[in-house]
């Protein structure tokens, strides 16, 4: 009996601890990504007025969605790599200043070509500010409560579309003609103030790292050191050691192309749902519009959530496959379904929660592997590649639209393409691993 005492009192301090560290940072970092997020598509509603100011295609808004991945991705391991030095209070305060400024100035953009360079421009500004969420996460929580806050900071995702679709559509019908400026215009101003404001709050209101932790007992940080530096021991036996080792290593890269096409079946969602939505509700207003395209992302962030919970297998390759294959078919509904609005909007609806809650699912496969450097490097690298995806997607699905006599039906061919692809490349990885386990077992 009393040797169960430190036991639990040991799980009691475990328990404590990760929940201050949650109430902590968690919901910090879901706002930061909530606005990053909505900087980073409200675009798909300035699209309406831009039509009108530039006489702007469909080809190029898909350009204008993409062209910020470019430099997104060109900035994004840079990024990261410059974080490890600095540190992650200073650098993801930087990343929130630098890009509401320039989400703002969007604003006042004379022409569609100047809206290209401050689009990339943004890509640039926000590179790192993800992938730096998951490495300073990896700092606080172990590997047994890591995909489940993954899951959760990345619930700010849908619920970045949910608050901003209606804000966004009520924006256009509300503000339009304001103090001179279009209602697309007061989109990029209202959403780009906020996260200059955020970036000052984080600088003064993240915490380094568990060392520097005051508000967590002698008790609590000690544990919480061990128990990382002992994970992350395991970890770096079989990881790569260092940026350049991290860069250069096979499985690194494969990861790189599997989120590539998990991003691929999902970033169309984020940049075309409410021209989607205004296809199949024939007269809707902005902020119908806005309200409906909300409702697939409302209950894919209700999804992300509870399979953040529901998932206990650490670093499986399962629930991430069962997810996709979930999106393939519901985009194939999608895509026949267009004629019948009912069914249609049912369809788009399930799509969203499968893909959406495909993202944290994978991350809790490379966190699991990498280790050190090589896991600011690695996943950086992870990171910015896949998000390739958010130029090549968008671009690909405005191409294929016009490209057909605009129908829709077409290009939601390449989510499920996309989709597809993904799960050929997460389940060879899966079986390679398998195989590598078993031999290394039978070895022993």
């Amino acid at each position: 009996m009393d040797r169960s005492i430190p036991e639990v009192e040991g799980n009691e301090l475990q328990a404590n601890t990760i929940r201050k560290i949650t109430r902590r940072i968690v919901p910090l970092l879901m706002i930061g990504y909530i606005v990053s997020y909505i900087d980073r598509i409200n675009v798909s509603f300035a699209k309406f007025g831009m039509e009108e100011t530039f006489g702007m295609s469909a080809t190029q808004y898909g350009f204008v969605a993409g062209i910020f991945f470019v430099g997104y991705v060109l900035a994004e391991v840079p990024s990261n790599i410059v974080m490890t030095r600095v540190g992650a209070r200073i650098w993801l305060s930087r990343i929130l200043v630098t890009w509401g400024i320039i989400a703002t100035l969007t604003a006042f953009a004379a022409n569609v070509e100047m809206v290209y360079v401050l689009r990339f421009l943004l890509g640039v500004a926000e590179a790192g500010f993800f992938p730096g969420i998951i490495v300073y996460l990896t700092r606080w929580y172990p590997n047994a409560q890591r995909t489940k806050v993954i899951s959760t900071v990345m619930v700010a995702i849908p619920v970045a579309s949910v608050l901003g679709s209606p804000l966004n559509g009520w924006i256009l019908d509300t503000f339009d003609g304001a103090l001179g400026l279009d209602g697309w215009r007061w989109v990029f101003v209202v959403g780009g103030i906020p996260a200059v404001l955020l970036g000052v709050v984080f600088f003064f209101a993240l915490t380094e790292s568990p060392a520097q932790a005051k508000w967590l007992s002698d008790a609590e940080r000690a544990w919480l050191t061990e128990t990382l530096d002992a994970e992350h021991a395991e970890r770096a036996v079989s990881a790569p050691a260092g940026h350049r080792s991290a860069l250069l290593n096979k499985r690194v890269i494969a990861l790189c192309l599997a989120y590539f096409l998990v991003l691929c079946g999902a970033y169309p969602l984020a940049y075309w749902m409410p021209t989607v939505v205004k296809e199949v509700g024939h007269g809707l207003s902005s902020t119908q519009i806005g309200w409906l395209s909300a409702v697939p992302f409302l209950l894919a962030a209700i999804g992300m959530y509870v399979t953040g919970r529901l998932v206990r297998d650490t670093g499986s390759s399962r629930p991430v496959l069962v997810a996709l294959a979930v999106s393939v078919v519901a985009f194939a509904v999608t895509a026949f379904a267009l004629g019948s609005p009912l069914l249609a909007f049912a369809a788009i609806t399930v799509a969203p929660m499968a893909a959406q809650t495909a993202k944290p699912l994978f991350w809790s496969v490379p966190t699991a592997y990498l280790a050190g450097a090589g896991a600011a490097s690695g996943i950086a690298l992870i990171n910015s590649l896949g998000n390739a995806a958010g130029f090549v997607s968008p671009y690909a699905f405005g191409w294929i639209k016009d490209a057909s006599g605009g129908h829709t039906s077409f290009a939601i061919a390449v989510m499920i393409l996309a989709n597809v692809g993904a799960l050929v490349v997460i389940g060879a990885l899966a079986v390679r691993s398998r195989s590598r386990r078993a031999a290394s077992v039978a070895t022993v």
